[in-house]
């Protein structure tokens, strides 16, 4: 058997090793209500760096309860994969009832990872505190000032002069190795960092690419269970990988070309370049998801265009928005822009956010038009 995996994929890395401490603080917690055999709640961001997190917190757990143990402790194991970057108030809910049905003497600790650290979770974390929940937050989306002092533990990269390069799976990672490391992690680690197209220097490896990618298909389509133990035994089996792999980049391929004929280039008059992508005239399922059409029509625009390049995927109720490096070197933050359109146009968002040059905005029925040329227009305002 292999042994555990207990050395960092990035074992030199200053914004790591000042995290050293929350790492270890993080595993100190989950690890005392394992202990005491308390009910605890694992929510994940739908997407393969989100269920990578989860999976090294889950399968940690799992070893220090022991396998003789296991079944019985699983039940008091709540694991749901969450859609949005939001912790919305119906999950919030959902987690304190099936709780309290629980009728445990022992207080609960919600594990979030890979998201709600926008301000649209606010009102939905003090509405858990007060339900005597514990919160430990593991995530690398730029957070609001006001989570850490809300949640018991936030562990963040941005707290430590890091940035959203630090994905969450390699953050969860990192707390597994002091929770309880099993051979895998590194792995998991590095899917997630593929996955969520991190540029810290980990080799890109071929094989690692097709995991990252098998884990977003199987998260977005009902032929496969929603469950930590079917993506991680996928993961696992070579053939398996494979052959999802191929059915997954067949839908691409179909999904890519459909778009960029519903695509069209704009000029702006301070060197940008505006790609807009129609999505509503696509003919497309769950896979692959709309963020994943706009950075697809983005790679494409991006091997032809040489200047600051952003692409804004739309349909009448969402928006996805990829940047190339160019564009955020000339002065563009997509967080700062739906934050500023968020304020401006309260009743036209309903929520927002996400990376710098990676985001999305969930719109207001009937207001569309208005937030995307407004988007468009203060790319134009932008002054290098």
């Amino acid at each position: 058997m292999a042994a555990a995996d207990s050395a960092s994929v990035l074992p030199d890395d200053e914004v790591l090793l000042g995290m050293g401490k929350d790492f270890e603080r993080a595993a100190s917690i989950i690890k005392s209500y394992v202990d005491r055999r308390s009910p605890i709640v694992i929510r994940y961001h739908g997407d393969c760096d989100g269920i990578c997190s989860a999976i090294s917190i889950y399968v940690s757990i799992k070893r220090i309860v022991g396998e003789k143990e296991w079944p019985e402790y699983r039940k008091k194991l709540l694991i749901f994969k969450n859609p949005s970057p939001m912790y919305s108030i119906p999950s919030m809910l959902d987690d304190i009832e099936l709780v309290r049905h629980m009728q445990s003497l022992a207080p609960p600790l919600a594990i979030l990872l890979d998201f709600s650290v926008n301000s649209e979770s606010l009102e939905t974390l003090k509405t858990l505190r007060r339900a005597k929940f514990d919160i430990v937050i593991a995530d690398h989306h730029p957070p609001e000032a006001e989570i850490k002092q809300i949640v018991t533990l936030l562990v963040s990269p941005w707290l430590h002069s890091g940035n959203s390069d630090y994905a969450a799976g390699l953050i969860a990672g990192e707390i597994a190795r002091k929770l309880r490391p099993f051979d895998g992690i590194s792995e998991l680690e590095k899917i997630s960092l593929t996955g969520d197209r991190s540029k810290l220097p980990v080799k890109q490896e071929e094989h690692i690419k097709r995991k990252a990618l098998v884990l977003d298909f199987m998260s977005s389509s009902d032929d496969f269970a929603e469950s930590l133990e079917t993506y991680y035994l996928v993961l696992k089996d070579s053939k398996k990988v494979d052959s999802i792999y191929k059915t997954a980049m067949k839908k691409i391929e179909d999904v890519r070309k459909q778009a960029l004929n519903y695509s069209k280039l704009k000029e702006m008059d301070n060197g940008f370049r505006v790609v807009l992508v129609r999505l509503e005239k696509l003919k497309v399922g769950k896979f692959p998801p709309k963020g994943r059409i706009c950075g697809e029509v983005h790679d494409e625009f991006s091997k032809k265009v040489d200047a600051p390049l952003v692409t804004i995927a739309y349909n009448d109720r969402a928006m996805h928005i990829r940047a190339n490096a160019k564009a955020r070197e000339a002065g563009f933050n997509a967080n700062q822009l739906i934050w500023m359109l968020k304020s401006d146009f309260k009743n036209a968002i309903d929520s927002g956010g996400g990376h710098d040059v990676a985001a999305g905005i969930r719109l207001n029925a009937g207001f569309e038009r208005m937030v995307r040329d407004e988007l468009v227009k203060r790319i134009g305002q932008i002054e290098k």
